[in-house]
């Protein structure tokens, strides 16, 4: 009876291991995000009930176009009609808006609202 001589194993190469490892890490890496999301608080308009206070309505209708109870208002103009609004009667804050309308000009302006005071602020859609 002849004795076969043991199958000699092949070395495993790991060259082509760190390659798919340092391309996993670099994917990673360029996909990720390292800003901070921060979260603002905002009133639902629930229903019932109803506030004894009506708020003061902001239309935003597009980055250009906006306007508070009906009255234009320009961009640059913000703080300063938010200030007198925290001041006075209405510090409820209703803000509408248009079709034509991009996310970063509501957040602007409900930035712009919370800087000056106004505590409660709605969002409202079409």
């Amino acid at each position: 009876m002849r004795l076969s001589k043991p199958s000699r194993r092949k070395p495993v190469g790991l060259t082509s291991l760190i390659d798919v490892i340092f391309l996993l890490l670099l994917f990673f890496m360029l996909t990720s995000s390292f800003t901070r999301y921060q979260a603002m608080p905002v009133a639902n308009g629930g229903e019932g009930g109803g506030a004894d206070i009506k708020p003061a309505y902001f239309r935003i209708h597009d980055s250009s176009r906006m306007d508070l109870n009906g009255q234009s208002a320009e961009p640059e103009n913000l703080p300063r009609l938010f200030s007198s609004l925290a001041a006075g009667e209405k510090p409820l804050l209703a803000i509408w808006s248009g079709p034509d309308a991009r996310v970063q000009d509501v957040v602007d302006v409900m930035s712009a609202a919370r800087r000056e005071g106004l505590n409660t602020v709605i969002v409202t859609g079409k």
